[in-house]
């Protein structure tokens, strides 16, 4: 490779030396000016290694004190090379602002052929998708009435047909977190570009997380109302409301989003278990958020120990006990999944029993005896053994879900909780939609909730 210095474009001198081309060739070095233009078409112009694209005679943005060189890349460069760059992308990323993720992707997507970009958020009810700053669309979606609410709670690509070419909508995912949808518009769609713009979606995704930890707006968007004090420290405590590690999948969500208190649920892919428990913490607002944080805590540091579930439970008693407030208590379920055999340890402490869903029909309850809740002393029970099966969904709620009664209405009840996931089950929707479409159901049922409703579910695959 070798380094030039670039003058204002428009000269043909390069530090004394003719350029035989006013397009660079693939891999020189170009150490940028002020005032230095990009004038060839198509060159694919990389920061470091990082790609962007500039149109011809677009005033090139990085000045000798922000860039130490940028190279152009051949814009007949192979998938290979393409994928470079958008791995490079989050090299480059490490000194953009981090409130400005999709002003930061928009300015580079002309050198993916793409253009038009935005990029939503699912708020944290899972009803609307919400377009973050920077975004060409300025207007919430719905989540079950729009090509990007379908990619959204499908996790699969949507494609619109405009006059300027197709617009394509991709899903934002962390793992397997659905954080939102992104937005672009390319002239014309092939599997390639498909892929690519997976990828770049993918990217958003990982912007997202990492720089997000550094501001508040996309925390903001997600929220249509105030939260209370009490749903801030819920929230800040779950773990991402959904998991596909291959072999299992993991979903979860709280109600009502915004005044949540005791409710909670938690889990990790240690190797080849899965440990997670699902929580209802006594009482409700603030005390009750305070008691499920001190749960939650208390489990973690347990699993992170390499206790077993009796040792967890004895811990978590102790802790909850030692508040010395009085009868306080916590219900939840502890649990392991061996991620290849399918045997699933568990222990009930207090807690409503889970529902097997096995072949597209609810099968029963999973039967363990009940332990006193945590913090009223009392030994384990029992600690219960039940094989699964592949395909098989185990499903965990707090009695918010069952128990939740509308004014002069019937109760949600087991009853029509057991329907809706036999119906769930035959529609053959993951984990993620199964437990987003419960939890709204629940809520339109009842129009507020007087006590938290959490649901959970684990497929084992």
């Amino acid at each position: 490779m070798r380094a030039v210095r670039v003058e204002p474009f428009g000269t043909d001198k390069v530090q004394g030396r003719d350029l035989p081309d006013p397009v660079p060739g693939a891999g020189e070095v170009l150490i940028a000016t002020e005032a230095a233009t990009v004038n060839p078409a198509d060159a694919a112009v990389v920061l470091g290694t990082a790609a962007s694209r500039f149109p011809r005679g677009a005033v090139n943005p990085y000045t000798p004190d922000e860039v130490a060189s940028v190279t152009v890349a051949d814009p007949r460069l192979g998938q290979s090379g393409v994928y470079a760059h958008v791995a490079a992308l989050l090299h480059e990323s490490r000194s953009a602002p981090p409130d400005q993720v999709v002003s930061f992707m928009a300015y580079r997507l002309g050198g993916f052929g793409m253009s038009d970009l935005s990029v939503y958020v699912a708020d944290y009810e899972q009803r609307h998708l919400v377009p973050i700053s920077g975004s060409v669309e300025t207007q919430s979606i719905t989540m079950d009435s729009s090509t990007g609410g379908t990619s959204f709670t499908t996790a699969t690509q949507g494609k619109e047909t405009i006059g300027s070419g197709t617009r394509v909508w991709s899903v934002v995912v962390d793992g397997a977190a659905r954080l939102g949808v992104m937005a672009i518009t390319v002239p014309t769609l092939d599997a390639e570009v498909r892929a690519l713009a997976d990828s770049l979606a993918g990217v958003v995704a990982a912007l997202l997380v990492t720089r997000g930890q550094c501001t508040d707006v996309y925390t903001t968007l997600q929220r249509s109302q105030e939260f209370s004090l009490a749903a801030e420290m819920q929230w800040g405590l779950l773990p991402p409301l959904s998991l596909d590690s291959g072999r299992v999948s993991v979903a979860g969500l709280v109600q009502p989003a915004y005044e949540v208190g005791g409710d909670s649920f938690d889990y990790a892919v240690n190797g080849e278990t899965l440990h997670f428990a699902v929580f209802d913490a006594m009482g409700h607002g603030l005390e009750s958020a305070q008691l499920a944080h001190l749960a939650v805590s208390s489990y973690r540091h347990s699993r992170r120990s390499g206790l077993d579930l009796s040792a967890t439970y004895h811990a978590l008693d102790t802790a909850i006990a030692s508040r010395g407030h009085g009868e306080e208590f916590v219900t939840c379920i502890l649990a392991c999944l061996d991620l290849i055999e399918g045997g699933l340890t568990w222990v009930n402490v207090g807690h409503p029993l889970p529902l097997l869903v096995r072949g597209g029909a609810v099968m029963n309850s999973l039967v363990c005896a009940a332990t006193l809740p945590a913090g009223l002393g009392g030994g384990l029970a029992e600690v219960a053994h039940d094989p699964l099966q592949p395909g098989d969904q185990v499903f965990r709620i707090t009695d918010g879900v069952i128990d939740a009664h509308r004014a002069e209405g019937e109760d949600f009840g087991e009853e029509r909780l057991v329907a809706l996931l036999a119906a769930q089950a035959r529609e053959g929707f993951d984990a993620t939609e199964t437990v987003r479409q419960l939890s709204h159901r629940v809520l339109d049922h009842l129009g507020t909730l007087s006590d938290d409703a959490t649901a959970f579910l684990v497929e084992f695959h």
